[in-house]
Order: C-alpha cells, then structure tokens, then sequence
C-alpha cells in the first residue's frame, strides 16, 4: 500500500509542476501580447486615427481591439487553475 501513497504523491507533485509550467507559459504570452500593442500603438495612430473609415479600417479595430477584449474576458479563467489539477 506504500505503493500507491507514493505513486499519489508523485502524480500529485507533477501535475503541480505542470501547472506552474503553464501559468508561466499564460503570462509569457500575455506579456508578449501587451508588448506587441505598446510598441505598435504609435503607428496605429500614424495610421488609422483621425483618418476616414474604410472596410480596411474596420477589420484593423476589429481584429485589433476584439481578440484583445475576448482574451482579457478569459484572463481571469487562466489564473484560476493555481489551486487546481489537469
């Protein structure tokens, strides 16, 4: 029976290490993410403020600012996981 006390442990231990694996993989990429956008931001206004609206405009913002909400939405759920097992 100390077997499998041990084997416990050891998957317990794991999948612990594994966990922290990936929550510093979740906040390299969103690190990233946020550096893309400050260094970009400049041209961005260059570029597309204060111009007219055109349908290239439109998926610009669209693709820019949606994907950046719908990943801060889901921030929190990435987070969550410290207290928990895959």
């Amino acid at each position: 029976m100390a077997d499998d006390s041990d084997s416990v442990a050891l998957i317990a231990a794991l999948n612990a290490a594994a966990v922290g694996e990936y929550m510093e993989l979740a906040t390299m990429v969103v690190m990233l993410y946020v550096y893309e956008y400050v260094i970009t931001f400049g041209v961005e206004v260059d570029l597309f403020w204060g111009k007219e609206i055109t349908g290239a405009s439109i998926v610009f913002f669209l693709n820019r600012y949606l994907i950046l909400a719908y990943n801060l939405v889901l921030l929190p759920s990435w987070f969550s996981l410290s207290g928990s097992t895959l």
